[in-house]
């Protein structure tokens, strides 16, 4: 399918290692998704703060004098390495403002170096050279060389090389002294490939005295190393040479040579990074997990979780002493966002990151939409940003999903009809997409519809065996709850009926199984309490609720209530005190959280309704998280993602752009403060 790329090359999501085991250079690892965020409110999650000019993998990154280094690194298939896909990439970033990055030269495509500075150096060591091109056989070289690039000349210089070639290792800076770890050799022409059973350490302050070897314990690639102090040094988890994954931590004493070691890393410590952090090692691996661990304690901490959890990418400590995560790579997708966290972050205000991107849809408004694997899939919709512009042309049927990871577009199969307001739901047993109803076009009317799909990924196709609606709506509520479709509310309109008859509102509530995915809609003699179409709707605990929406002769609902799923009945809740049309409801972390739509304004009409407002059910209480949102309330679309809500918007007349915002409630989600909302708000163009 084709691919729409913005210019920042951009990130990824989730992953988490099952097992790992080594063919051809890591062939055959497996993977499964990293489990969701669930929302210990004492534990921070990291915020996207930036984007990379490229995002890679096995790129070497060191920190000096407030930029971030990095170099080299892979863009390819993973484990089908060549020349083409590795990078030669050389440039650093501003801590202060990571929208500053400046390029450095740099000649050689490598991946897989290590990167250090010191006074106003930067180092590199070693690292993997692919000969092959991209329809050759895979010839790949670890190398021994080591440079040095004074940052002052803008120059490269050589240093003494590694003892034998060295790739997949990692290395740390102990005070003037380079301690190189792990790692093997690789030699193609003589087809051979050994571990590395020592640790190298280099005095750049005294280079002539050469490489001292220090044997080590393991033989590990694929490791994470930082210096605690001076002279200690963790090596932490990697992949031993009987291919199996290790969670050891080791840690070496430079100045004796002698080794000891600390408690087990408890998360995936396969392509994992470290750093540290006023005197406490910092680490992350694939399942998103951040632990921290200091000396002399018997357990790592875990103290936050990624938003794009990733492998074989970096850390750093910034200028402000949080922790950045960068690169890496997640499910095949590589994350182009820099995210920060800081682990002492105990803030209970919303924090908000707002990006702007290009995007190739036609849509402005009124997509069926699905979030799966970090992905958004939007389909149907209307091309228009008027209320009520429902000529032919106007309904579409396009089809694109967007990586939250690296911000990339891609096609899939177009929707069936040129419908808009498509309702949908997944199962929440194996993530099956259901699309059912919707508002388009016949050739003589626009009205509302009864089919039902189901979108099958692997095979990329919409199938017919869904479940049709009884009758046909609109603007209904469609969950899913324990392997049964539910449909509440809703509107049956067809303009050839009379005049009076036009609008019906549903209040049928209707059920199907999905089990053997074969089953009709059936109604049990459940019925909605009163109409109401384009209302907030979201399933929590065992209950689908209901928040507000229209009525007939356009009349506002605003009431709110709660349907049991096991008993079949419904209680009033309270309701926020500006009912809504066409609001946005969802679950994160045990309340509801309600954006978007419209409210009704003194003098008559409606007006966009900016705030976004949570509620409790202990409590049966509402509260404002923030006064203003920062994009068009209208035709908002809003979903949990990994322990925050994103927002989207593809509303505005522009075309070519769509808004994405990240917001953390904060550890109660009860306050009205927020953070800057500009922290973080970008504008990024398509590449040329």
């Amino acid at each position: 399918m084709p691919t729409f790329r913005p210019r920042s090359a951009m990130l990824t999501a989730s992953i988490g290692l099952l097992a790992a085991s080594i063919g051809d250079d890591a062939r055959g690892q497996h993977f499964q998704m990293p489990e969701s965020v669930s929302r210990d409110t004492s534990i921070p999650v990291a915020h996207p703060s930036g984007m990379l000019p490229r995002s890679s993998t096995s790129f070497g990154a060191a920190t000096g004098d407030g930029w971030l280094y990095v170099l080299g690194g892979y863009t390819g298939p993973p484990h089908d390495y060549y020349r083409e896909a590795q990078c030669n990439d050389f440039f650093r970033i501003n801590m202060h403002d990571p929208s500053h990055v400046e390029y450095l030269p740099h000649d050689q495509k490598i991946q897989s170096c290590s990167l250090e500075t010191h006074d106003g150096r930067v180092f590199r060591i070693g690292g993997m050279i692919a000969r092959n091109s991209r329809d050759e056989a895979q010839a790949l070289d670890s190398i021994d060389e080591v440079l040095v690039f004074d940052c002052d000349a803008k120059a490269w210089y050589p240093m003494p090389s590694l003892p034998e070639r060295r790739s997949s290792h990692d290395s740390a800076m102990a005070g003037s002294r380079i301690v190189v770890a792990g790692g093997w050799g690789m030699d193609h022409e003589a087809d051979k490939r050994f571990w590395h059973d020592d640790v190298l350490v280099l005095d750049v302050e005294n280079p002539d005295e050469g490489w001292r070897s220090i044997p080590a314990p393991f033989q590990r690639r694929a490791l994470a190393t930082t210096a605690i102090d001076d002279r200690t040094v963790a090596v932490i988890g990697g992949l031993s040479a009987e291919r199996k994954m290790s969670a050891s931590l080791d840690l070496l004493d430079v100045d004796t040579g002698e080794w000891s070691t600390g408690p087990a890393y408890p998360g995936i410590a396969f392509g994992l990074a470290a750093e540290t952090r006023n005197g406490r090692v910092v680490a992350s691996g694939a399942d998103g997990k951040v632990f921290d661990w200091g000396p002399g304690e018997t357990s790592w901490r875990h103290i936050g979780s990624l938003t794009f959890p990733r492998f074989f990418h970096q850390m750093a400590v910034t200028t402000d002493d949080d922790v950045m995560f960068v690169g890496g790579i997640s499910r095949g997708l590589r994350p182009a966002h820099l995210e920060t966290l800081d682990p002492d972050d105990t803030r209970e205000v919303a924090t908000v990151r707002h990006l702007t991107i290009p995007a190739p849809i036609a849509s402005k408004n009124r997509q069926g939409m699905f979030m799966h694997d970090g992905r958004i899939y939007l389909f149907g919709g209307n091309n228009s940003t008027g209320q009520h512009d429902f000529e032919p042309e106007n309904f579409l049927d396009e089809s694109y999903r967007l990586s939250l990871a690296n911000l990339e577009w891609e096609e899939f199969e177009p929707f069936p009809h040129q419908r808009q307001t498509i309702q949908t739901a997944m199962s929440a047993a194996d993530g099956q997409m259901f699309a059912l109803g919707g508002f388009g076009h016949d050739g003589e009317v626009a009205r509302t519809w009864t089919e039902g799909y189901r979108y099958d990924r692997k095979r990329d196709e919409w199938m017919d065996d869904a479940p049709n609606l009884p009758i046909p709506r609109s603007q209904f509520g469609l969950a899913e709850h324990d392997g049964t479709l539910w449909v509440f509310g809703g509107l049956d309109y067809d303009p050839r009926r009379a005049s009076d008859d036009r609008f019906r509102h549903v209040t049928e509530v209707v059920s199907a199984s999905i089990a053997d995915g074969d089953e009709e809609f059936g109604y049990d003699g459940v019925n909605l309490t009163e109409p109401r179409r384009a209302f907030g709707g979201a399933v929590l605990d065992g209950s689908y609720y209901l928040v507000n929406g229209m009525r007939e002769n356009f009349q506002i609902v605003d009431s709110a209530e709660r349907f049991d799923f096991e008993t079949g009945e419904f209680t009033s809740i309270a309701s926020p005190t500006r009912p809504r049309l066409s609001g946005q409801l969802v679950p994160l972390n045990g309340r509801l959280y309600y954006a978007g739509g419209s409210s009704p304004k003194e003098g008559g009409g409606f007006e966009p309704n900016p705030s976004l407002e949570v509620y409790d059910p202990a409590t049966d209480r509402w509260s404002v998280v923030m006064d203003e949102i920062p994009v068009t309330p209208t035709h908002l679309r809003m979903m949990p993602y990994r322990g925050r809500i994103l927002l989207f918007s593809s509303h505005v007349d522009e075309g070519g752009k769509v808004d994405l915002v990240f917001v953390d409630p904060g550890s109660t989600g009860m306050s009205a403060m927020m953070e800057d909302s500009n922290a973080f708000a970008t504008e990024i163009d398509e590449r040329d």
